[in-house]
């Protein structure tokens, strides 16, 4: 049930709204609606978000503040691009916006990582003031009246998103009560529990618990503190958090609204003290690392040379993992030579065109579902050309998207770019594959290749070599111990025509039983590496 008393909806994944958004999973639920995922078919596929509540009695929750919404222009703010009033016989009203890629702190503080350190939380603090400034700034203010946890987001750059207007209200000058009491025991204000008016200052005390519980580790403002002076609570704060920065909180926290900061503009100001005084470093602990603990792991195959066999791999061992039931979405980087489009079975592409709610082959990112092996492709359409930002946009969103157990990019030798870097360093196995072709090993690759191999240790993540093309010759001792690691695998070199007769019949090389059986048992300690901790049960 939702705030007014009436069942919220549940949408069904493959459910077209507006003839434009496609439902594809619930992102979350609560009180006052549920948020999706969806896709937009008029930009590409890109995902937004999409709230869904009921109204009651025609009266709908966002239908007041809808229009004032979709101006709201703020880095720290999902930008609303669309909405749908109150439909007159189900009462559904949805509001549509950006889909942010990260977590909330309520989720970032639910798993272990060791907490937010001083600095990351000033850095939170100072984006809410911005976004609050903003809002209390307009012509007639916007109180959002609900911050908590929950409701600020962490992308996956570290930038702060103050999200959820459900409960948000105009001021209303001289007006002295609130029409409803809403909030969240622990963060909302006094005033707004006693169903008082509603101002700049219960935003103020909102941010201020909001703060204290991120101080704490995940303790709420304890409700009985005086009228006026210091609570105990907030000396009880660890040792880390500098005495200054509790009289902040302090008074943040007061009671009595006239005994706050009066302006979203005063906290902003005590806050930004305290970032020249513990700056948040230009390389912090990774954001990525809070944001990305609940995604599907990601497997980076790079080729150490041009030709060395990325693409070759990358397919094969998402067909192994579809093979033996688990859920890949493979894909192929959307900076390399399309390829992806007309090497894979024409088997796929056939089941591809049956598969509800697979996108058009006229866009450029093309998704097929291979349902018996639950492989999910995401291929480069070569005759649909788009700006390079977008196209990153979109593989970002969509490779997200399926939910599937594991994620695998075929980068080729297209590597060293400052965004497959980035995906690089994420991962949790980054595999180079290299053949004995080794005029075209440089020296420089395998030097940033070691920079990246201590990089992933520190987060967690592992690079491993792949010998591809092994063959018996003279050289072959040699070439293998080259290699900066000795190969966790070594993938014969398969006979030539075998693998073009596979390829000109629209088959793939997994389908010549010989070649199949070579490359499954040549690959085995990679999909074992893979597959290690990893529940098969989809």
């Amino acid at each position: 049930m939702d705030g007014i008393g009436v069942k919220l909806p549940y949408l069904e994944k493959g459910k077209l709204v507006g003839g434009r958004y496609r439902i594809l999973r619930i992102l979350g639920q609560g009180g006052m609606g549920i948020v999706y995922a969806v896709e937009d078919l008029r930009l590409d596929g890109m995902l937004r978000a999409m709230k869904v509540t009921v109204t009651k009695e025609g009266k709908g929750v966002f239908s007041e503040e809808a229009n004032t919404l979709m101006r709201l222009r703020n880095p720290y703010l999902p930008l609303i691009t669309d909405y749908f009033p109150p439909d007159s016989e189900t009462g559904i009203e949805m509001l549509v916006m950006d889909y942010i890629e990260g977590d909330t702190i309520a989720a970032m503080m639910s798993r272990t990582f060791g907490g937010f350190t001083f600095p990351e939380l000033i850095h939170i603090g100072l984006g809410l003031c911005s976004a609050l400034n903003y809002l209390h700034s307009l012509p007639s203010a916007i109180i959002h009246r609900d911050l908590k946890p929950s409701n600020v987001m962490i992308d996956r750059k570290g930038h702060v998103k103050l999200i959820d207007f459900g409960i948000s209200r105009r001021y209303k000058e001289g007006q002295l009560n609130d029409t409803m009491k809403l909030g969240t025991k622990g963060f909302a204000a006094p005033e707004q529990q006693q169903g008082k008016q509603s101002d700049v200052r219960t935003d103020i005390y909102g941010l201020g618990a909001l703060l204290y519980y991120i101080a704490s580790n995940g303790t709420v403002v304890p409700q009985h503190q005086t009228l006026i002076g210091k609570s105990p609570a907030i000396n009880q704060l660890p040792h880390q958090i500098p005495a200054s920065f509790r009289a902040v909180l302090d008074r943040m926290v007061q009671q009595l609204p006239e005994h706050r900061y009066q302006s979203m503009r005063e906290v902003e100001l005590e806050l930004r003290a305290f970032s020249t005084q513990a700056p948040l470093t230009e390389e912090p602990r990774s954001w990525n690392t809070y944001t990305s603990q609940t995604k599907s792991p990601l497997v980076s195959v790079i080729s150490l040379s041009p030709g060395a066999g990325a693409t070759m791999l990358s397919i094969t061992l998402a067909l192994m993992l579809g093979r033996k039931g688990f859920s890949v979405t493979a894909a192929e980087y959307y900076n390399v030579p399309p390829e992806w489009l007309e090497i894979l079975p024409s088997k796929s592409k056939r089941e591809a065109s049956e598969e509800e709610g697979i996108t058009s082959f006229t866009e450029r990112f093309i998704r097929r579902k291979e349902a018996r092996n639950c492989i999910n492709w995401l291929t480069i359409n070569s005759h649909s050309l788009s700006d390079r930002q977008q196209d990153k946009q979109l593989f970002e969103q969509k490779l997200q998207q399926h939910g599937s157990a594991i994620n695998i990019i075929d980068f080729s030798s297209q590597w060293m770019d400052t965004n497959a870097m980035q995906w690089l360093k994420e991962s949790k196995h980054v595999v180079v594959i290299a053949d004995p072709f080794i005029s075209r090993w440089q020296v420089s690759q395998l030097q940033q290749l070691k920079k990246l191999q201590e990089e992933l240790r520190i987060s967690g993540g592992e690079l491993h070599w792949i010998a591809n093309k092994d063959v018996r010759f003279s050289g072959r001792r040699e070439w293998l111990s080259l290699f900066p690691d000795r190969p966790i695998a070594a993938v014969p070199l398969l006979p030539q025509d075998a693998m073009l007769n596979a390829l000109w019949s629209s088959k793939w090389v997994t389908d010549n039983t010989v070649l199949d059986y070579r490359l499954s048992r040549a690959l085995l300690p990679v999909f074992e590496l893979i597959t290690h901790n990893i529940c098969s049960n989809q």
